[in-house]
């Protein structure tokens, strides 16, 4: 396309026309002016005959400006330059802007025209580009995104917006790769940064639109410095139908996979859920045969314990008063031998006979070891009962270290089996808003899977402390310690490391039900080789936890 001057207007004929200036800035207010013409060209959109504005720096020298204006006819050029459109179009630009006049000059130039060529599209295109700009604004066939390097939206129509399921004044500053999948993500971004050889083929790219149904759309890719265009519309090929119905299988495929992906997922969460329900249940079941075995050993066993301790104090008693009674005879013996010897004598050999001295300190002393056994009796009932807490899975102030040392006798059985050494630490601490009977079983399943870690002769320690407004247990041992694999996994259901026949794998889930239950958490820190400690962190102030006894409770029926 070449241009020429053209100084004579009775000559002009109906081309475009390209008004040139190039002046430049002298006072320092090259910013300001490019400021101002990055907002001019908004106030001649509708002027008529105008076709587009661009301004241009000087590569060498910022203070160089050319401004390009492009017409349709020098008449629309001269209306425009005389209107006070134009002077007003002239207020954002600083005021007492000085320019270079060697540099200032207007140039309107008439397209020459080749008789033996008529205008190309391409021409008429630029010529029409205010036309064509109304027409992608507004059609549904042609999808068209403006977009920076890095793929933020910048302006879109409104047929792309209707695709996507989104408004339009919505898509602008999202990212556009989020509406394609992975794969065809990456290999647009290919494109806009020039790895894949650009070429004006029309390619096909899958869509995925707000509600994650797919579409294939046939593109062309414009690149530019400050972005890039893509343009799209529905593929249309010779084999049409073949085409579209590889497409629509393509879309009802991804759609499956989707819907099979989202039912997976679904699955996997339902089976989560029923190894929880079947976990809680054979706790509860667990939990409820222990309380009728515990209620049946309380009553059986406390009635004969009572009368059998009443009796002994009794016999203590009644043996005193004989032993008594036997005093006053050996003191009267003498008295007895001069008037009655043959008697005395009798009282003699019997009393040498059953060694009155030895019956008189062995039998209160076995009295008070039958005592002391039968209280023993008594605390054991009484620590099974406390441990269990049947009666107790209510919110109640509670001594938390109370409760972890009736845990801990009734397990020092399983402790002194595994040879383990006990130590605590439970400083004075105010009184806990808990369940204890749950709270009571979620410490010992922590100190049994202790004990059952550690070696003989190796330490389990048990602590409490007040630590940011949390009460802290803390169970430590120095046994074998947790694989790094198997940390994720320790609160599933029926998960464990022990031997097949040593474990349910429901210790560990059951003790963060009966946590979480209390709004509280399970902290572990385990070095393989080194040991483990876990810390049951409950809130100070637990309001009303979500019934922690519905984890660890059953009826109590003696």
């Amino acid at each position: 396309m070449g241009w020429t001057p053209s100084n004579s207007t009775h000559r002009e004929r109906k081309h475009v026309i390209q008004a040139i200036s190039r002046f430049r800035v002298r006072n320092g207010l090259e910013a300001a002016v490019r400021d101002a013409f990055l907002v001019r060209p908004h106030l001649v959109d509708d002027v008529p005959g105008f076709l587009g504005m661009e301004v241009f720096t000087d590569a060498s020298d910022l203070a160089i400006f050319h401004l390009l204006t492009r017409w349709t006819d020098a008449d629309s050029f001269r209306h425009w330059d005389a209107s006070d459109a134009h002077r007003f179009s002239h207020g954002g630009i600083p005021r007492g802007i000085k320019l270079d006049p060697t540099f200032t000059q207007v140039l309107i130039l008439d397209r020459l025209p080749d008789p033996d060529r008529p205008p190309s599209l391409a021409e008429f295109t630029a010529d029409a580009a205010p036309l064509l700009a109304r027409h992608l604004a507004s059609t549904q066939l042609v999808h068209l995104v403006m977009a920076s390097p890095d793929g933020i939206i910048r302006g879109c129509n409104s047929a792309i917006a209707t695709l996507l399921k989104v408004p339009s004044d919505q898509l602008v500053g999202r990212s556009l790769w989020q509406f394609f999948p992975d794969a065809d993500a990456a290999a647009l971004q290919q494109r806009v940064r020039g790895a894949v050889p650009r070429s004006p083929d029309r390619f096909l790219i899958n869509v995925v639109d707000a509600h994650n149904v797919p579409f294939t759309v046939e593109c062309l890719l414009d690149v530019q410095p400050d972005g890039f265009i893509l343009l799209g519309e529905s593929p249309k090929k010779p084999n049409e139908a073949f085409q579209e119905e590889m497409i629509q299988l393509n879309n009802e495929l991804a759609l499956l996979t989707r819907e099979n992906a989202r039912k997976s997922r679904a699955l996997e969460k339902a089976l989560a859920d029923l190894k929880a329900a079947q976990a809680r249940l054979v706790h509860q079941e667990k939990m409820a045969s222990l309380g009728q075995l515990t209620a049946g050993i309380a009553h059986e066993i406390n009635n004969p314990i009572a009368f059998v301790t009443n009796n002994q104090s009794l016999l203590q008693r009644d043996f005193a008063d004989l032993l008594a009674l036997i005093n006053v005879v050996g003191d009267s013996l003498g008295e007895l031998a001069a008037g009655c010897p043959s008697v005395a004598d009798q009282i003699a050999r019997k009393t040498a006979e059953i060694d009155l001295s030895y019956l008189a300190t062995s039998v209160p002393k076995k009295i008070a070891d039958n005592l002391d056994g039968l209280e023993r009796v008594r605390r054991i009932v009484l620590d099974l009962r406390n441990f269990s807490r049947l009666d107790e899975g209510d919110l109640k102030l509670c001594d938390v270290a109370d409760g972890i040392r009736s845990s801990l006798r009734f397990l020092s059985t399983l402790l002194v089996e595994h040879g383990v050494i006990l130590e605590t630490d439970f400083p004075p601490l105010p009184p806990l808003l808990c369940a204890p009977g749950p709270l009571n079983q979620a410490v010992s399943n922590v100190i049994v899977n202790a004990a059952q870690a550690s070696q003989p002769g190796q330490a389990v320690k048990v602590s409490t402390v007040h630590e940011g407004g949390f009460y802290v247990i803390s169970v430590e041992d120095k046994g074998s310690g947790i694989a790094g694999e198997h940390l994720p996994r320790l609160f599933d259901p029926f998960f464990t490391t022990k031997p097949v026949g040593s474990g349910t794998g429901l210790g560990l889930t059951i003790a963060r039900q009966i946590v979480q239950a209390h709004k509280g958490d399970i902290q572990f820190a385990s070095e393989l080789g080194k040991g483990t400690t876990v810390r049951l962190r409950l809130p100070l102030q637990t309001g009303t936890p979500s019934d922690p006894a519905s984890t660890s409770k059953a009826e109590n029926k003696p």
